[in-house]
Order: C-alpha cells, then sequence, then structure tokens
C-alpha cells in the first residue's frame, strides 16, 4: 500500500515588492526575511524568506498570525539595521497580507591599502569601518561598527554597503592562536590597533565622509608597531594544587571599536601560563576548566566558581559565578547526556580579572578555581 503524506501550509501568504529607495526601481535578487517580534513562536517548519524576482517582487508562503518587521538585504545597498526603518506586517489569520515595500538604499565603500613602516602590504588585517554618531545620552560622539573585511596579499582592502555619514576607519591584526592553544611568547614589537590615516590615537583619527552609492579611494596607511610584553602567572585549585589545561582568555579592554582580538593561553601540568604579545593597558582575563561528572552514578558533577588574581606586590580581585551543578537544574538528577563523555559546559571565572599591564612584562599572576 503506498502511503500519500501531504502537507498543509498553515498560515497566509505575505507578498510585496523590494525597490531602490532613490530611483523606484525594482530590485532584483534581493533577499527577504520576515522577524518575529520577541517571544513569539513560531511552529511553521517554513522559513521566513524568500527571494525577489526581475520584478523586485516576492511571496512568502504560510505565515502565521502575528507581528513582524520585513527586512532585505542586497548587495551593493546599505543594510537596514534601525528596526523603525522596517515595514511593520502584522498576521491576521485567513487574510493575506500583500503591498509591503521595503526600500534599499544604494551604499557607499572606501577602499584602500594597510602597509608596514617599510611600506610593505600586510595581508590577513581587519579592517572596520566605524560611523560616528551623536550619543544624545553622553552628550558626545560614539562610534558604531558597521563593515569589517579583511586586507589581501596586497594589503588591498574594500569596505561596502555604507550608510551615509561619517566615519573612521581602524586596521587591527587578525586572530590570534586558535582557541586552546599555548600562546607563544612574543618579544619586541607587535602590530596595533591603528586609525587612519596611521595613529593609535582615536582622537587623531581622520574622519571620512561617506554619501550614498559614493566610493572613497586611496585610504593607503601604515599600520603601527607598539612594544609587547608578557602576562604569566598560575592556575590553582583553592587547595593550591595546580591545575593542568585550564584555558586563559585576555581581552584588551577597548572602548574605540575596531574588532580587537583576545589572546589565548593555556596552563600546563605545573599550573603555570603565558601570554605574549600583550600590549601596554588595562586587559580583562577569564579562566575556564572543563566540568568534570566525578559520581558513578551521574548524580553530582565537580564545578567551578570564580577564583581571584595575584600579582606582584599582592594586589588581589576576586569574583566568581558557580557554573557547575546538574544537568537538570537540581542535585541527584543525572545529566542529559552519557557520563562517559564530557558535558557541553565550561567552568569560568566569573566576572573577568582585570589586570593593567605596564611597560613590563607582569608576573606572578594567581588565578583561583574553586572546585564544588
Amino acid at each position: 500500500m503506498l502511503l500519500a503524506l501531504f502537507i498543509v501550509l498553515a498560515g497566509v501568504p505575505v507578498s510585496g515588492r523590494v525597490v531602490d529607495a532613490e530611483s523606484g526601481n525594482p530590485i532584483a535578487g534581493a533577499h527577504v526575511e520576515l522577524i518575529p517580534e520577541r517571544n513569539m513562536t513560531v511552529t511553521s517548519p517554513r522559513s521566513l524568506d524568500a527571494i525577489t524576482d526581475q520584478n523586485g517582487r516576492f511571496v512568502l508562503e504560510g505565515v502565521e498570525p502575528g507581528h513582524y518587521l520585513a527586512n532585505a538585504r542586497k548587495a551593493g545597498f546599505a543594510p537596514i539595521i534601525d528596526p523603525a526603518e522596517m515595514p511593520a506586517v502584522d498576521v491576521i489569520e485567513g487574510r493575506a497580507f500583500t503591498g509591503v515595500e521595503i526600500s534599499l538604499t544604494k551604499g557607499g565603500a572606501m577602499t584602500g591599502r594597510i602597509v608596514d613602516a617599510r611600506g610593505e602590504p600586510v595581508a590577513g588585517i581587519i579592517v572596520t569601518a566605524l560611523l560616528q554618531s551623536v550619543d544624545q545620552s553622553a552628550d558626545g560622539i560614539r562610534a558604531f561598527t558597521t563593515q569589517m573585511t579583511q586586507s589581501n596579499d596586497l594589503g588591498e582592502f574594500r569596505l561596502a554597503g555604507l550608510h551615509a555619514g561619517r566615519y573612521t576607519v581602524v586596521a587591527a591584526p587578525g586572530p590570534p592562536t586558535a582557541f586552546g592553544q599555548p600562546a607563544a611568547a612574543t618579544i619586541g614589537e607587535v602590530l596595533a590597533p591603528t586609525f587612519y590615516p596611521g595613529t593609535t590615537d582615536k582622537d587623531a583619527a581622520e574622519i571620512l565622509t561617506v554619501a550614498a552609492a559614493q566610493t572613497v579611494t586611496g585610504l593607503q596607511f601604515s599600520i603601527v608597531a607598539i612594544p609587547a610584553y608578557q602576562v604569566s602567572g598560575v592556575v590553582v585549585d583553592d587547595a593550591g594544587a595546580p591545575l593542568s589545561g585550564a584555558t586563559l582568555m585576555l581581552l584588551p579592554e577597548s572602548h574605540d571599536g575596531g574588532g580587537i582580538m583576545p589572546l589565548f593561553g593555556r596552563s600546563d601540568e605545573a599550573g603555570t601560563f603565558r601570554i605574549g604579545g600583550v600590549v601596554p593597558g588595562t586587559h580583562r582575563i577569564v579562566a575556564s576548566m572543563p566540568t568534570i561528572w566525578t559520581a558513578p552514578d551521574g548524580s553530582g558533577v565537580i564545578g567551578a566558581s570564580g577564583g581571584g588574581a595575584g600579582g606582584a606586590g599582592g594586589v588581589v580581585a576576586t569574583g566568581g559565578v558557580f557554573i557547575g551543578g546538574s544537568g537538570r537544574g537540581g542535585p541527584g538528577v543525572p545529566p542529559p547526556w552519557p557520563t562517559t563523555m564530557p558535558p557541553p559546559a565550561m567552568a569560568t571565572t566569573m566576572p573577568p580579572i582585570e589586570v593593567t599591564v605596564g611597560n613590563a612584562d607582569l608576573t606572578g599572576l594567581k588565578i583561583v578555581v574553586t572546585r564544588r
């Protein structure tokens, strides 16, 4: 006997078109999506997206009743980032929703080249466009990351799809050593986040004005190298025993944007760690250990809470949150995965520990992870 499977589409169709905000011409090949309001549960298995045809039109079938925002994106056009600019779509059961119109504005672009102090191209540099915006609450200027890209083998970069506005451009080193791998010691200098036209001071950065559909070219500048140091210490438990295999993440504190990447290290069998390539300034460190299930009947765990860090001179910072515990929220309840497998959780020192690096290596840090 042949069994026939019929799929009944719940909901109603939603249709409309995507147009150029300036000319009103249809935009073909735009990706359209409906964004459900917060806390709205969508039970339909169908995705709420579509691609516009040659006439800029789209149809979304089987949309469930509820409140949505309509958004669209297309290469060469600035993305809509303000929800207030997205058309509202209120879907009522049994009634098709038509006439949705989404307007996109042609984006601007900036192109340039990253070089070193000798004028040689530098590949793999993260280049970020920071849109300058007036902060009414703080009565000042805030910078928002709008686009990021990476320099190619010729040091060239292109930032496209930019909203009209005033920008600063910052170049920063690419991703460091893979997560969880020991960071090699770096002696001498490292590349630092550098603002166009070639300064590490954000207040000295040149403001660039970009209009819709305009391409600003010729932004060549040298990324600055500055002295780098090491941060080192030991990770122990509350009894003072060294912890091997702890992963440490050091994140520079920055209010300037620019995609600054964290640095990583890992403790060895003696619990010691070192993180190289650290520039002067304030940083935050998080140490994490895998949560380990210990009871043979699967009823308990060894977790970890935060600890403290002490540097030269006896300065201690403390704080932490217990991350371990039962997989289902109570003691004596077995975890929802096999006890022979590591659970998908990490015990982490929280909040992060703050350290300040001057013009020398920072040694003697002590990070305590408390077992429970």
